[in-house]
């Protein structure tokens, strides 16, 4: 396995497995996971199992891999797509969605998608936009004698913080109904 960088990108996939199916997937699944973790640039995977309900256990599979690129070669290689092939004759659909950037800033619970980019997006301006002023209002007289460069890097870093560690938690609750995932919106795709 590989450290995580900033340009790492995670993955979560959906599956419901009927029971009798449940012993083949399982097979399948670990056989999928062992591979996965020897593919270069995988940072982490992990698979979390649901109740069963109705006749069926829904899986939730979460990877992570340290770039893009080497997440892209993964999932084009022919092991994965192989395996991918039985794991797809023996769950019934599922839904798959990438976690990059912005939902990092953003907790959400076991077994739910994040919210919609332009929904962060919104909440995470709702936050920085008055830090933002604040921090010149209040700081750039006295950094003015600074150089520019010093000056953006010291309220860039203020900034950061104030979000990451006082305004990003009160503010996701806050805002937590413009934030919940419209259930049916992403389809699986492998």
């Amino acid at each position: 396995m590989t450290a995580p960088t900033d340009e790492a990108i995670g993955v979560v996939v959906t599956r419901r497995v009927p029971v009798a199916n449940l012993e083949a997937f399982e097979a399948v699944l670990r056989a999928l996971m062992q591979i996965a973790s020897k593919q270069p640039g995988q940072v982490a995977g992990d698979v979390v199992r649901g109740a069963v309900r109705g006749g069926e256990r829904e899986y939730f599979i979460v990877y992570r891999f340290a770039d893009e690129a080497r997440l892209r070669a993964w999932e084009a290689s022919p092991e994965r797509r192989g395996l991918v092939g039985r794991i797809d004759a023996l769950a019934i659909g599922g839904r798959r969605h990438e976690l990059t950037g912005l939902e990092a800033w953003f907790d959400v619970p076991p077994g739910q998608l994040p919210p919609p980019r332009h929904r962060m997006a919104f909440v995470s301006w709702l936050g920085i936009w008055p830090l933002v002023s604040l921090a010149l209002w209040l700081l750039a007289p006295y950094l003015v004698a600074l150089p520019f460069l010093f000056q953006t890097g010291v309220l860039s870093a203020l900034i950061i913080l104030i979000m990451t560690y006082a305004v990003m938690p009160q503010l996701t609750k806050l805002a937590a109904p413009l934030l919940r995932t419209d259930a049916g919106r992403e389809d699986l795709s492998s």
